[in-house]
């Protein structure tokens, strides 16, 4: 008798500041395959806030329809990447006795610490969307990652809190209520790129990731394996093009093909082209040359400022110093040439290009950078299924976000 095969179609929207991302996997006995994939271009999403609607849901619906013609497979609830200035995030602790004398921890256990970790001061209009276990101290023994089963009379967890405005997700929520679809989970963006980045080792060792796209730079911090510092920062590759455009008096479209075709990040170690680029005024027809090196400059004078921000919110963090496998950059603004290897300059950290893990089908189209939160929601859906089924009641509507303003 053959045995049934478990199949569920996993989705993964991923709303960035210049496109809309929405991936289709199909999962089978604990292993899934990416088999569908949409892409849209679209600044209905800005900076993590919603700025219109019903294009937003447009581009969701569009890119839906893409992947579903490239799959054949059609998925109701969707896992959504966040981010934004919106974004706050503490590390907290809650303390429950076990006994007096001592017992067994169970799982009703590990329920009433989770609560009394959870009870936080929110900032006013935020809304709880990851709670992330840290460590568990047993009467003052830490480094506890399960501790059911274990004997004790205290229990404490450290936990990072992760919050989002209720405004920005009530927004977010509606436009996908209006694509005609259910929301599985919202994930912190970082979170999700690093899914589809880090390995155990480098999460151990201790690893910063950033996560740098068009409208922000999404950073994490892993010390120990554990999560210690994520943060949001108002920073991105169209503060790059802005400078391109405004240098050169073109537009923005023109400016973002100059940064893409010969933008490049000046180096101590790299070599600088020579000659000169010949650029076209799209609107006149009129063609000039600026030489690469000036492109260059510009490209790397908003860059340190880039990074000279990353520095600072390490320091800011207090882990600089437990992080020695350095930093990953991902997300589309790695892609500029010399970008990691400044950043390795700058922070005095070694750093790297990180490119989402090619396990999964269509490895060919999801190889670079930019789709690392894509391809990392399909497997934080994966590992995080128990979980997420638990939670998909909270989500399944609008109506839980109706709740928030009353």
């Amino acid at each position: 008798m053959e045995r049934k095969v478990s199949e569920r179609i996993i989705a993964g929207l991923d709303l960035g500041s210049s496109s809309v991302k929405y991936l289709i996997a199909e999962e089978a006995d604990g292993n899934a395959s990416i088999i569908g994939v949409g892409i849209v271009p679209s600044k209905s999403i800005n900076k993590g806030f919603v700025v219109d609607l019903n294009k937003a849901s447009d581009a969701i619906v569009q890119a839906k329809k893409q992947a579903e013609a490239m799959s054949g497979k059609k998925a109701s609830t969707v896992y959504v990447t966040v981010s934004g200035a919106h974004i706050f995030s503490v590390n907290n602790r809650g303390v429950i006795v076990i006994s007096k004398d001592g017992r067994e921890i169970g799982a009703d256990d590990i329920k009433r610490v989770e609560e009394s970790a959870k009870v936080l001061l929110l900032q006013p209009n935020q809304k709880i969307i990851h709670i992330l276990p840290r460590q568990f101290i047993i009467d003052g023994q830490g480094g506890i990652r399960n501790p059911i089963g274990m004997s004790g009379i205290k229990l404490e967890e450290e936990v990072h809190i992760v919050t989002s405005s209720s405004t920005a997700l009530y927004n977010i929520g509606k436009c996908i209520s209006m694509a005609e679809l259910e929301l599985g989970s919202f994930v912190l963006q970082s979170l999700a790129s690093s899914y589809s980045i880090l390995g155990d080792q480098e999460k151990d060792l201790g690893i910063a990731l950033l996560d740098i796209g068009a409208g922000t730079g999404d950073l994490i911090l892993y010390v120990n394996g554990n999560i210690a510092h994520t943060t949001v920062l108002p920073i991105g590759g169209e503060y790059i093009t802005k400078d391109i455009a405004f240098a050169l008096r073109i537009s923005l479209e023109e400016a973002e093909k100059v940064k893409k075709q010969y933008g490049f990040v000046i180096t101590k170690k790299g070599d600088i082209p020579s000659g000169e680029v010949e650029i076209e005024k799209v609107s006149t027809n009129e063609k000039f040359s600026v030489p690469y090196t000036e492109i260059g400059e510009i490209v790397t004078s908003r860059v340190d400022e880039i990074l000279e921000g990353i520095r600072l919110e390490l320091m800011k963090s207090g882990f600089w110093s437990s992080i020695p496998a350095g930093i990953v950059i991902t997300g589309g603004c790695a892609l500029l040439k010399g970008f990691a290897e400044r950043a390795s300059e700058i922070l005095e950290i070694p750093s790297r290009v990180g490119f989402p893990k090619s396990d999964f089908a269509l490895s060919d189209i999801l190889s670079s950078p930019e789709y690392s939160a894509s391809v990392g929601l399909i497997r934080y859906a994966m590992e995080n299924e128990k979980v997420v089924r638990k939670r998909s009641d909270l989500w399944k509507s609008l109506s839980w976000l109706k709740d928030i303003f009353e």
